[in-house]
This record gives structure tokens, C-alpha cells and sequence, in this order.
């Protein structure tokens, strides 16, 4: 598995942004990714990811963004302080964007497999500037 390192290694000359509050992802990247155009707005797709200017929100895990290195318009890596069932761990992803910037290829697990997601249409064209906030639960509103 790549070390945050070693995928900003990988990137340079490319541009850096860390520390707190420093650490923004552009705009091309932000939004709601889904396993399939069909699974946006699903609860139940296990490849959901969003992506706010300092934040990332897997299906179990979510947490800062400490970290970004871009290259070109189309390749970001991202070091994140994730959390989920009671621990906390520093976090590297590797995205690519399609051309079109509708799919956003997740090459970081294991290199011979590649995950793409698809981004959803209420997040095409729009800019985040505030966290996402989970759904409320079903009856509490």
C-alpha cells in the first residue's frame, strides 16, 4: 500500500495544501460519488463517498481532509484523519477524474483494481462550501 509520501512523491511537481484550514479540494472533486448512476440517493450503496473542501465521508468512516496534493486538473491525493467504530487513523486516497468529471476513479487499494464512481447530478456543476451533514433519521423530523 502507497504511504502518503509516496503518492505526494508520485505527484510532484504538483501542487500541495496542508495544515489546518489550508487543506481545501478544488472544486472538480467536490460532491456526492456513488457506486452506479443508479445507486445516487441510495442508502444502501457500500461505495458512497463525499467529498466537502476539508472533509471525506466514506460509507463507514469519515473525518478531516489534512492534506491535499494536486497534479494537472484531473489527479488529486489526499491525506485524511478518518473515523469510524471508535478508532480514529490517518487515511491516503488517490483519485483520477474522467475527462467529463462525471467519474472519479479510486486507484488506492490495490493497484491492479480500480473503483469508479459515478458523481451524482445533484451534486454536477454545484459547489459545497460547508460539510455534509447526514440524513436525519426516518421519523425525527
Amino acid at each position: 500500500m502507497k504511504t502518503a509520501w509516496a503518492i505526494a512523491a508520485l505527484l510532484l511537481p504538483a501542487s500541495v495544501l496542508a495544515g489546518d484550514g489550508g487543506a481545501a479540494v478544488p472544486d472538480r472533486f467536490l460532491g456526492h460519488w456513488a457506486g452506479s448512476p443508479d445507486s445516487c440517493g441510495s442508502d444502501a450503496d457500500d461505495m458512497v463517498l463525499r467529498i466537502a473542501p476539508r472533509h471525506i465521508s466514506y460509507w463507514e468512516s469519515d473525518g478531516p481532509i489534512r492534506a491535499v496534493v494536486t497534479r494537472g486538473d484531473g489527479e488529486i491525493a489526499l491525506i485524511s484523519e478518518l473515523s469510524g467504530e471508535g478508532e480514529t487513523w490517518l487515511s491516503t486516497a488517490n483519485f483520477k477524474l474522467s475527462r467529463d468529471g462525471r467519474q472519479l476513479i479510486d486507484d488506492t487499494s490495490v493497484p491492479s483494481q480500480k473503483f469508479v464512481r459515478y458523481k451524482c447530478p445533484d451534486t454536477l456543476g454545484r459547489r459545497s462550501n460547508t460539510p455534509f451533514k447526514p440524513n436525519p433519521l426516518r421519523g425525527s423530523a
